[in-house]
């Protein structure tokens, strides 16, 4: 929705298009230059990561299974099954994947600049990342599965907080890690960047609503009261 000074209205079409490819390429490119500082990126990929290291499975196949039960348990926490949607947040994941590819890849170099540097560079792309969910999550058209449910849980269950929302999102896989951790004596793909956007990509998802294109507004808001 779009609010013109409390005067609510539906998107265009061509409004749409262009939120909807802003949100994909701010959250593609943040995730891939965090991947290309090696300094760490979010919570969920980090624990794929440790899955796949001592399963020996690709990570995108763990990658894909957290997907599903993220659809899952969306479905089930509305009592609805809609298709359409799920079939849209499934493309998004291909476009987002290849998105993240080309851009890891045409950032690789900067994994050998001064260690400083790959710290601030993958700070940034945390908060790319938290822009670009914040206008995917707003205009509710298609978007990654997990930040779906995690949209849904912030009105339903968290007044519309969405630091609180995306922390308690972030403890699954932090968990997950930890538990492989603790059954193989092995970490990997957790870093500074992990912990930073564990504790603060929600807080700059809600600045992001408050201030990136300040005038979309939430189409979940009748579930709970946004802080």
């Amino acid at each position: 929705m779009y609010n013109n000074h409390g005067q609510l209205r539906k998107l265009s079409s061509a409004e749409l298009s262009i939120y909807f490819i802003a949100g994909l390429v701010f959250n593609a490119f943040g995730n891939g230059i965090t991947v290309a500082t090696n300094m760490g990126s979010a919570p969920w990929t980090a624990s794929a990561a440790n899955l796949a290291n001592v399963t020996g499975i690709s990570i995108s196949i763990f990658l894909f299974i957290y997907g599903v039960i993220a659809t899952v348990v969306t479905c089930a926490l509305q009592r609805a099954i809609d298709w359409p949607h799920i079939f849209g947040n499934l493309l998004f994941l291909i476009a987002f994947s290849s998105v993240i590819g080309i851009v890891s890849t045409q950032f690789s170099s900067l994994q050998h600049l001064p260690l400083v540097w790959r710290i601030i560079i993958d700070f940034i792309g945390i908060i790319f990342i938290a822009m670009g969910v914040s206008i995917t999550q707003r205009l509710q058209f298609i978007l990654h599965p997990m930040d779906d449910l995690t949209n849904l849980t912030r009105f339903m269950f968290f007044k519309g907080n969405a630091a609180i929302s995306q922390t308690f999102n972030f403890s699954f896989p932090m968990v997950i890690s930890l538990i492989v951790w603790l059954a193989s004596g092995e970490i990997v793909a957790l870093n500074i960047g992990t912990l930073f956007s564990f504790f603060f990509q929600g807080l700059f998802v809600g600045y992001a609503d408050r201030f990136i294109f300040s005038h979309l507004d939430h189409k979940l808001t009748h579930i709970g009261t946004v802080n």
